[in-house]
């Protein structure tokens, strides 16, 4: 095979497209086939869709890990995907990256042959990109409340010690058997002077949120006592802990995966020491786990609920869980429909205070102060943030209200059964699930 042939400037390809028409180029058998073949490769990748063939592709990690959308330049194999789930969400009659290799063939191709393409073209991208891993997006099962990731590493590729063969599929990617700093999806992602490790392979990270964790970090007070409900690697309880000066936080995880990347980044970042770990669904370990030794001293000051699309399910334990003596912040994260985001706050605001009177606390008040926009989730919905304060009127973390704030207060307003928005958790409501549902 001949050595890569570089397409001239004039060219208007992007990154991915030139990556790809390279890897056609590549192939070829000779220096003048290239040169016949390339104007019609170039006018055959330009006409891809946006769906098969990306503008630009997402890069993470401080190692700029390459991530390549879950059927973004992917080979439909009949046996594995057919024609149902990987065309559908294609949303088209044929597979257009399978298509285009065909149709650009100079030899006589076999599935496994374009394969090897493929892997030219990890090898390629991570080149152009400057990348030393390219991993394929995976899918996050909504009705598994682990989350775990779905991604798979597409280059490079582990070989048996034996065979020398790949272990894994340059279509689908690969999983390893491992995890730890010593696992090939191991990942290192520093964002404001934090170091967050873990498997991506098997932990879910959303870089959408790096500036709701810098905001939730500066919200900690020194000498607060926190409580993330949902910690996962520590998105929330490291910020808390490294920026907000707090006294001790207490985590909250269940997925296996996670609460090792959580331990090893405590300890990476010099703060096992504040942190106590709870294991398993929070609404029960912290019902066996928070015993009052006194009134005055029991509770936290702030919590963190930090579950997509909904932590609906744990906020009677958060209530119960604030100090008596004075209450404390819940900051409730929510996806929420954009023209229901005012409705939502309300009918959130008197749910809590609907819970805090069942828990014996009539003289509590709850009042919203701001409701943070993190991101757009999905078209016409939005992931958002409430920061709400749950108390009595006589505890000095009491909010005033500020000019041009968000302020929406339960004070003198006589509660009624408002309607539910569409994000509630619901039989009947597009946000459905078992493990979401409050446990009794």
């Amino acid at each position: 095979m001949h050595q890569m042939m570089l397409l001239p400037k004039y060219v208007s390809l992007n990154n991915v497209q030139y990556a790809l028409v390279e890897t056609i180029l590549s192939f070829c058998t000779s220096e003048i086939e290239s040169a016949t073949h390339r104007t019609t490769i170039d006018k055959a990748v330009l006409s891809l869709s946006l769906q098969t063939c990306p503008k630009k592709l997402e890069v993470i990690g401080d190692d700029r890990t390459l991530v390549v959308p879950r059927y973004a330049l992917f080979l439909v194999d009949d046996q594995r995907e057919a024609t149902t789930t990987a065309l559908n969400v294609l949303n088209k009659g044929s597979n257009e990256f399978y298509d285009l290799l065909i149709s650009t063939k100079t030899q006589n191709y076999t599935l496994q042959s374009l394969y090897k393409m493929q892997s030219k073209l990890w090898e390629n991208l991570a080149r152009v990109y400057q990348s030393s891993r390219v991993v394929r997006r995976g899918d996050i099962d909504p009705d598994s409340g682990v989350r775990e990731s779905g991604h798979r590493i597409l280059w490079p590729m582990p070989h048996s010690d034996d065979t020398n063969e790949v272990k894994g599929d340059w279509n689908h990617g690969f999983t390893p058997t491992s995890t730890g700093p010593s696992s090939p999806s191991w990942i290192t992602v520093t964002e404001h002077r934090i170091s967050q490790s873990f498997d991506l392979t098997r932990v879910m990270f959303s870089r959408g949120n790096v500036t709701e964790k810098k905001r939730f970090g500066a919200l900690v007070q020194p000498g607060d006592r926190v409580l993330d409900m949902y910690a996962g690697i520590g998105y929330y309880t490291l910020p808390a802990l490294i920026h907000g000066k707090a006294r001790h936080v207490t985590a909250c995880e269940w997925n296996p995966n996670a609460i090792y990347a959580l331990r090893y980044n405590l300890k990476a970042n010099g703060v096992d020491d504040k942190v106590t770990v709870l294991e398993g669904d929070c609404r029960v370990s912290l019902k066996e786990h928070l015993q009052p030794t006194s009134m005055e001293d029991y509770g936290y000051d702030r919590i963190s609920l930090g579950l997509l699309p909904s932590s609906e399910g744990g906020w009677v334990v958060a209530v119960s869980c604030l100090r008596q003596d004075s209450g404390g912040w819940m900051h409730v994260h929510a996806n929420v429909p954009t023209v229901e985001r005012e409705h939502w706050t309300h009918w959130l605001c008197h749910s809590l205070q609907q819970i805090a009177e069942k828990n014996g606390h009539k003289d509590w008040h709850v009042i919203c102060t701001n409701v943070e926009m993190v991101k757009s989730f999905a078209p016409k919905v939005d992931h958002v943030v409430a920061d709400v304060f749950v108390g009595p009127s006589s505890s000095p973390k009491l909010p005033m209200m500020e000019e041009g704030a968000c302020f929406y207060s339960t004070a003198g307003v006589e509660l009624t059964a408002d309607v539910a928005p569409s994000c509630a958790l619901s039989k009947d409501g597009i946000l459905y699930q078992d493990w979401m549902i409050e446990q009794t």
